[in-house]
């Protein structure tokens, strides 16, 4: 019945969690129409052409009215005032042309051929336009000499072709055939021709001249029309602020309904349609938003949570928008430019910084949308998407600024950057839309205020927002590595000793974080406190026994086990004392898992073999995160490496290896994110930087009296004495540290293996390769 409670209230838990964010998305979808359509609902007339006015209506701030609707009729008026231009049929005329040269061919064959004069008649009257004459005609003209037929074939066609590409004279039309064709005949009875020519071309000229001859230029056609069109100049009417449109009883004609359409005052179409249109924007940004972020982006930790501040980030700046783009620069064509101020990278800054960045990448292109929805949400005018652009670089630059955010100047360096993108998308804008020197000018200014602000912003609003949704940002654990927070001069003052084995843990563990792609500087900064529970009983921990007896020997080795595994309990406790990020907290709680002090555990067994192994585990958890996992296996190795009493390379790797295979093992990274492939890389990190630290060392020579005390005085200008104190008293330091390796520095942290393409093998045969080596 228990478990079966429990299950029960286990469910109803997650249904909870389930209905709670499904009102969070329909209050913030309610949020985002709510102000990106207020703009449709201002206070409206409800007024038609020819009604009186009920009221008296002024000009609610200075705008320029333009009477746009007479002008596209002004331009189509001109436009259609230009005649068309016409020019040659060339296919036609040249069809002509080679009509007329094959009757003179035909008629200098009948003229000159060899054949009887019957035969030849015969054969001249296949062709046109010889069928329609007569024989007497006929024979006229084969009687003529061909001696100046080619003259007269020269000049018939300049006759005809002149006329029929003759802008005055050439048929445009159909019904202009005819009217060509008398100007042709007349043209023809004019030259110097015989009378029996003269019927003859007359007789070519009705039979080919049927069609028009002239085709209409429409590319130069349009050509006029466009510059008649561009030479209409707009009428515009400057209204001042309170100036008066309409006086109450006044019959609103067309000027006054323009002028009152132009400032939105009359209601000239539901705006319920244009909500609509919002709303179904919304729920696709909202949808895509979603659907990546759960997708792509699920391992990003609290993913609904940090949606929620998503959300914020974006009412957050679309209510800010609202009250920008009622500021007034003046003049309308500057007042519209006042969203350019509206600090979308901010929102996209933040984002990135406690969120997500590629998170923050898709926010800014749906913050871009909103923005220019809010400022034109009916889409009527070019505002909207000038603003959206300056919005979406600024933005995406803003997110790209701060994605390796490591202090605090880079804010400030983000805010140059996104105000120098603002400049050049502004620039962009007006060499495209041809704007105004005074307009542009108004627009880069307000982009660079728009850079700086989002900076200052960004900077004074962060650490609300970490503290406000539990987020710890790049910059708050930066500071919280600072020397001289409180916990870390502690460590330094009262256990020296783990302070500086703290620093080499984080050292390795950052190292390893860069491989393995984790957050190098959680690493470091978990690193650096993982111990701190260690100041409570500084001297039960080797490394801060200078000299000293070791408690141990003194008490059972329950009681020390239980004291060298409650200093994750302390630590915890300082942790929360002084308010350590989460993040943190878990570093402390996990980086031994839950693992056994074995040196003590193997002591009391040698007095009672019975003794129960769970007295001597650590309370864990095992280390949930890769960071954890990094500070676990860090901790493990500084503290068996500086055991070591000869840390040669090839020994170091060797102990390396094993020591993760050993985690490995022991299952204390069974559930963390860690792969096979992922350890040799932690390895390969750990070997570099041990192999750095414990290197070979000069053996100094026995010195005579006076030799060491003037060896003494050199050491005191600048000799490094920790070295010699080291080599003289190693190897007391080596056997007296390795008592304690485990119970000192046992604290590890161990990742979950995901990789099952990667053999355990390879572990050993690293290992053994390493021992080879040594």
């Amino acid at each position: 019945m228990k478990i079966r409670g429990l299950d029960f209230l286990k469910h109803f838990s997650n249904i909870n969690t389930t209905w709670r964010q499904i009102a969070a998305l329909v209050v913030c979808f309610l949020l985002f129409i709510g102000i990106l359509s207020s703009g449709l609902f201002i206070s409206k007339l409800n007024l038609e052409l020819g009604d009186p006015s009920p009221q008296l209506v002024t000009a609610p701030y200075e705008k320029n009215i333009e009477d746009l609707d007479g002008y596209y009729e002004d331009q189509e008026a001109a436009a259609k005032a230009v005649e068309p231009v016409f020019k040659p049929d060339e296919s036609h005329l040249t069809s002509i042309a080679r009509d007329l040269s094959t009757a003179f061919m035909a008629l200098e064959e009948g003229i000159t051929g060899n054949e009887d004069q019957a035969s030849r008649l015969n054969t001249i009257r296949k062709i046109v336009p010889f069928d329609a004459l007569s024989q007497d005609v006929l024979l006229r003209l084969m009687s003529t000499s061909a001696d100046l037929l080619d003259e007269k074939e020269q000049r018939a066609t300049e006759i005809i072709n002149g006329n029929a590409r003759n802008d005055e004279s050439g048929a445009r039309s159909k019904e202009e055939t005819s009217a060509l064709r008398q100007q042709m005949k007349r043209d023809i009875d004019n030259a110097p021709f015989p009378d029996e020519y003269k019927l003859f071309l007359s007789e070519f000229v009705d039979a080919k001249i049927t069609q028009p001859t002239l085709i209409e230029d429409s590319e130069t056609t349009e050509s006029l029309r466009q510059n008649a069109r561009a030479s209409v100049r707009l009428d515009v009417h400057r209204y001042k602020a309170q100036q008066k449109i309409v006086g109450p009883g006044e019959i609103v004609d067309e000027e006054i309904m323009q002028v009152l359409a132009a400032y939105g005052l009359v209601e000239n179409r539901s705006p319920w349609r244009s909500v609509a249109g919002i709303a179904l924007i919304v729920i696709a940004s909202m949808g895509t938003l979603l659907f990546y972020a759960y997708q792509y982006r699920r391992q990003v930790d609290r993913l609904a949570k940090k949606l929620v501040l998503i959300a914020l980030m974006m009412l957050l700046v679309l209510a800010m928008g609202k009250g920008v783009i009622a500021l007034n620069l003046g003049e309308a064509e500057y007042s519209a430019l006042a969203g350019i101020l509206i600090p979308v990278a901010w929102a996209t800054m933040t984002i990135a910084i406690l969120v997500d960045v590629e998170i923050a990448y898709f926010s800014a292109a749906i913050l871009s949308v909103f923005v220019g929805l809010l400022a034109d949400p009916s889409i009527s005018t070019t505002t909207g998407w000038q603003i959206s652009l300056v919005a979406l670089f600024g933005g995406l630059v803003g997110v790209h600024s701060v994605s390796l955010l490591s202090q605090r100047v880079d804010l400030a360096r983000a805010g140059i950057y996104i105000a120098a993108v603002n400049v050049i998308t502004v620039s962009g804008i007006a060499m495209v839309s041809g704007m105004r020197i005074a307009t542009w000018l108004i627009s880069v200014g307000l982009g660079l205020v728009n850079g700086v602000f989002a900076s200052v912003l960004a900077v004074g609003t962060l650490h609300w927002f970490e503290s406000g949704f539990g987020i710890t940002s790049a910059i708050r654990l930066l500071e919280l590595s600072n020397p001289n927070r409180p916990l870390l001069k502690r460590l330094l003052m009262e256990a020296p000793g783990t302070y500086h084995h703290s620093i080499l843990v984080g050292n390795l563990a950052e190292a390893a974080a860069e491989e393995v792609q984790a957050n190098a500087i959680l690493v470091r900064v978990g690193a650096l406190y993982h111990d701190i529970g260690k100041l409570k009983r500084p001297y039960f921990f080797i490394e801060n026994q200078f000299a000293q007896d070791n408690p141990h020997d003194k008490i059972a080795p329950t009681l020390s086990a239980l004291i060298i595994t409650s200093h994750l309990k302390d630590g915890l406790e300082m942790a929360k004392e002084e308010k350590l990020p989460q993040v943190i907290q878990d570093i402390i709680a996990q980086h031994h898992g839950d693992s056994v002090v074995s040196f003590f555990y193997h002591k009391a067994l040698e007095d009672n073999a019975s003794i129960p192994e769970e007295a001597f585990h650590y309370e864990g958890p095992k280390p949930q995160t890769k960071e954890a996992a990094l500070v676990l296996l860090a901790d493990s190795v500084e503290a068996a490496v500086r055991a070591m009493k000869q840390p040669t390379p090839g020994r170091i790797e060797g102990l390396v290896r094993k020591i993760i295979k050993d985690k490995l093992n022991d299952d204390q990274l069974s559930q963390c994110n860690l792969t096979f492939q992922d350890l040799d890389k932690i390895a390969t990190s750990f070997v570099r930087i041990l192999s750095g630290i414990f290197h070979s060392r000069v053996e100094y020579p026995e010195l005579q009296p006076k030799q060491e005390l003037e060896s003494a005085m050199l050491l005191g200008e600048g000799e490094d004495t920790d070295e010699i104190d080291l080599e003289r008293t190693g190897s007391d330091k080596a056997d007296s540290e390795t008592v304690d390796s485990e119970t000192a520095h046992s604290e590890q942290t161990e990742t979950p293996v995901t990789d099952n393409t990667i053999a355990q093998d390879s572990f050993d045969q690293d290992e053994s390769g390493a021992k080879n080596h040594s």
